[in-house]
């Protein structure tokens, strides 16, 4: 994660920060960080959102990246659209989709 952090780019939306760098590899991988939300429960459920945003678009990004995605507190009140917008905007600024 720290890699990434430090020598990646990222991306802020309302609900979501990208980080993501090149990993050499065929593959993507991804770290989903929440912190910042009252309760495992609302956690839990941000992580829920997240991983299904992510995997709509998977077939879209091309491999060899790392993704850290950090949900910010907005993300209590989120629903799924909410999220894919966030997540489709952050790719679209990135350049990866």
């Amino acid at each position: 994660f720290r890699y990434a952090y430090k020598r990646g780019k990222k991306v802020v939306s309302s609900y979501i920060v990208l980080h993501y760098v090149k990993n050499g590899k065929k593959a993507n991988r991804l770290g989903i960080t929440v912190s910042k939300l009252p309760g495992a429960v609302m956690r839990n459920r941000a992580k829920r959102l997240i991983r299904e945003s992510y995997r709509k678009y998977l077939a879209d990004i091309p491999g060899g990246y790392n993704f850290i995605i950090v949900a910010r507190s907005r993300m209590a009140d989120a629903t799924l659209s909410d999220v894919d917008k966030a997540m489709e905007y952050c790719l679209r600024k990135s350049d990866l989709k």
